[in-house]
């Protein structure tokens, strides 16, 4: 292709992105070096981060902590910026999912999820952390360092051979990277736990009224709109599956942290109930592994729930009840959907009766199901007999070598479920180490929520609850569909594991600030920037 081109009336044209990649060859090459040069200075931010010496700070008798060795963060004006450019992020996957994950600069492979990461190490360079305290408190830190290491061990054999191929199947490690911008995010400035809950908060009613206009623009205009710029991915590239997943985020959100109504009244919450659960039928239809996910994490939630549980359940069970009569009566069938399903009682009850029998979905389900499980026991007989410790590693073409075959734009080359795929790019190294992270890390927030149960914090405790349902969620979704692979999901994963391992760290060290959804009704607490003037006193 051309890097340059006259224009009428504006003379010489540069495509800046091609005539660089030009520069450097192959673009893959352009791509080693700077993440070879990215993985260098986060292991140089990680390892000062780890060794810089601590304060003692005297904290008074009323905090519970008499003397404790606090890890603040002082402020700086790149932490600020990668706390608006994360929240931008996590914002775009939510809202526009596949479409903005495919945002990147012309003719370079560099996308708004990496120039965040890069952002993001700039700020842990430029910053006087300290992060060894929470790595000796926190399993889960443990285990989340100890798997991005294993990964990049692995990463450094193939980068060379596989180049960007290997850069792209890596990303199911080296995404975890967001934990850790979370994690000092939130340890410098801990009141960033109230504000960050109350924008997820805000958004809800938002995102709940979207995701219904959004598949339908997906299902009639995919082939009539426009593409993301040097992409084959429409500007309306929406998953189901993802939206099903972050409607159950909102529900947990409503009834597990707002349980108080202090955000939404009890009128407003039972409306947003039944337009969720809308969200969740609709996303049904064409989806069964969404909707399946997000059943399963609105069923831990209502273990939780006690006194509330009869509540949810009257309003989701009565707007399910009406939506199926009014389905029935008028014998509602649209045809929607580009791949033969519609939308109609029939298709919802024919997915999910498929989930627990393959044979009644019809011809198309029961193949699919066939299909999944066959390339799923392939890779694991494959992976156990031929390289169990390390597994395939990043670069080769999995979806070539067990003939997977996509209906979108873009070819797959992952085994359709993240977690086979963590398996297969790992080996049984990094599977175990995958799992045992969300395992400890779940026991960790659910003995902190006791603890915080004891002393009165209901809200805390329930937002506690909140992330542990939502990672359920994402977590679940991944066995059905490879969403781990890219930001739009794995992003909202790993923030949500950052924001649980600080959550209980900060617990522990007694700096978790006191909180109210409510804007200006925070008790009064001590502020992390106090303890940071604090240990600027003491020298």
């Amino acid at each position: 292709m051309s890097q340059s081109r006259i224009v009428p009336g504006k003379g010489l044209e540069v495509n800046l992105g091609h005539a660089i990649g030009a520069a450097f060859g192959e673009s893959s090459s352009l791509v080693a070096v700077l993440v070879v040069a990215m993985f260098l200075a986060a292991g140089v931010a990680g390892f000062r981060a780890y060794r810089r010496p601590y304060a003692l700070v005297t904290r008074p008798a009323s905090t519970g902590v008499d003397l404790e060795l606090v890890p603040p963060v002082p402020e700086s004006r790149t932490m600020l910026q990668l706390e608006r450019a994360l929240l931008f992020a996590l914002g775009g996957y939510l809202f526009f999912d596949r479409a903005f994950a495919w945002l990147h600069i012309p003719g370079l492979p560099l996308f708004v999820g990496e120039l965040v990461i890069i952002l993001g190490i700039v700020a842990m360079l430029s910053t006087n952390m300290r992060l060894g305290g929470i790595i000796r408190r926190s399993g889960a830190f443990k285990a989340l360092l100890g798997y991005m290491v294993w990964g990049a061990l692995l990463l450094v054999g193939r980068i060379t051979v596989y180049g960007q191929d290997a850069i792209r199947d890596a990303a199911l490690w080296y995404y975890g990277i967001i934990a850790i911008f979370v994690i000092v995010l939130l340890n410098s400035r801990p009141d960033r736990i109230t504000r960050w809950v109350r924008l997820f908060g805000r958004a809800v009613p938002y995102f709940l009224i979207w995701f219904p206009i959004a598949t339908v623009i997906d299902a009639l205009f995919d082939e009539v709109l426009p593409v993301v710029p040097d992409s084959t991915i429409p500007i309306s590239a929406h998953r189901t599956g993802n939206m099903a997943v972050m409607a159950a985020a909102g529900l947990g959100f409503l009834w597990l942290v707002d349980r108080d109504s202090e955000m939404y009244s009890e009128r407003q919450r039972v409306g947003l109930t039944a337009l969720a659960t809308i969200v969740l039928l609709f996303a049904g239809m064409k989806n069964r592994g969404g909707f399946v996910a997000a059943a399963l994490a609105l069923a831990i939630a209502a273990i939780f729930l006690r006194r509330k549980r009869s509540e949810i359940s009257m309003v989701m069970v009565g707007a399910v009840v009406v939506l199926l009569t009014i389905g029935l009566l008028g014998n509602v069938r649209i045809a929607l959907f580009s791949d033969g399903r519609e939308v109609s009682v029939d298709q919802l009850l024919n997915n999910l009766t498929s989930v627990i029998d393959q044979d009644a979905g019809g011809s198309r389900q029961t193949s699919t199901t066939a299909w999944r499980l066959q390339i799923w026991a392939d890779v694991l007989r494959d992976v156990t007999s031929e390289f169990p410790l390390t597994g395939f590693g990043p670069g080769p073409d999995l979806g070539e070598r067990y003939g997977i075959e996509g209906i979108e734009a873009e070819p797959l080359r992952n085994p359709h479920n993240s977690h086979v795929g963590v398996l297969a790019r790992s080996g049984f190294v990094g599977a175990g180490l995958w799992a045992m992270m969300f395992v400890i890390w779940t026991v960790e927030l659910l003995l902190a929520r006791g603890r915080m149960l004891a002393r009165g914090k209901k809200l805390e405790a329930g937002i506690v609850v909140w992330l542990i349902v939502t990672v359920v969620a994402i977590l679940v979704n991944a066995i059905f569909d490879p969403t781990l692979e890219g930001p739009q999901v794995a992003w909202w994963l790993w923030a949500m594991l950052g924001f649980g391992i600080s959550l209980v760290t900060l617990d522990q060290a007694g700096r978790l600030p006191a909180m109210s959804l409510i804007q200006g009704r925070e008790p009064h607490h001590i502020r992390s920037s106090d303890v940071t003037e604090g240990m600027a006193t003491l020298g």
